[in-house]
């Protein structure tokens, strides 16, 4: 098992740094748990999917491609469970829960990957969600005992890592805040574009030009320092900054 003084001292490390990043949080959890692979995500939940805000993690790009291109996002339970609660989701009772997930530990084990771990969903503002998942490089036989363990170790250090990350996030925003308001015309053609409307369709509603729709998009990506129309709308969602219909 885990040397408690090892926790106190990552304990003592997060609670006293402004900020830990992600690849020395990473390595820091590695070394004291004996974690095979964390990933930590922090996304803006859109009527069209998801925005990734934040995305770390320690899995191979073999791993994560594999995930993507055979479309688990569509099948992950974990995520599903993530979304709907605020408990720790269990790999494998998410696996027992929903038998049509098979694909996905199938293709985990051929990757070489483990199939125990645990996913923690973190406290976020509305229409937001973040979570940091955990991967145990131990015996499968082992996993219960230390998961029991260690679970209460883990959620109080994701929770400061993840209070790291959004205070930062806090601070770089209050730096950048003032002259770059979004006019009440930005933050009407932000919100329809959340709501999955196009140019035209944003211009009949507002009784607008398709042309000025566009002006107001790209004077809303220029403030909002970001260079497509979803990080635009992802950026204003977060910061609570436009209307939803």
């Amino acid at each position: 098992m885990t040397d408690q003084q090892a926790f106190f001292d990552l304990l003592d490390i997060m609670e006293n740094e402004k900020l830990v990043d992600a690849k020395r949080f990473f390595a820091l959890m590695r070394s004291t748990f004996c974690i095979a692979n964390l990933l930590y995500a922090d996304v803006d939940v859109l009527a069209k999917g998801f925005a990734i805000h934040r995305l770390h993690h320690t899995f191979s790009a073999s791993a994560a491609r594999t995930y993507l291109d055979e479309g688990f996002l569509r099948i992950d339970p974990i995520l599903q469970l993530t979304m709907g609660g605020i408990r720790p989701v269990d790999w494998a009772t998410a696996r027992e829960l929903h038998p049509d997930s098979e694909p996905l530990f199938s293709a985990a084990v051929r990757l070489g990957l483990g199939v125990d771990g645990i996913t923690l969903p973190l406290p976020t503002p509305t229409r937001r969600l973040a979570f940091l998942a955990i991967h145990a490089d131990i015996p499968a036989e082992e996993w219960p005992a230390y998961r029991r363990n260690h679970l209460r170790d883990f959620q109080l250090l994701a929770y400061l890592f993840h209070a790291s990350v959004l205070e930062n996030d806090s601070r770089i925003e209050l730096s950048q805040h003032g002259a770059k308001m979004l006019t009440h015309r930005e933050t009407e053609v932000l919100g329809w574009t959340a709501a999955g409307k196009s140019y035209w369709e944003i211009g009949t509603i507002l009784g607008i030009s398709e042309r000025t729709v566009r002006f107001f998009m790209t004077n809303a990506r220029r403030k909002l320092n970001v260079v497509s129309n979803t990080q635009a709308v992802a950026q204003a969602v977060r910061r609570d900054l436009i209307p939803t219909f």
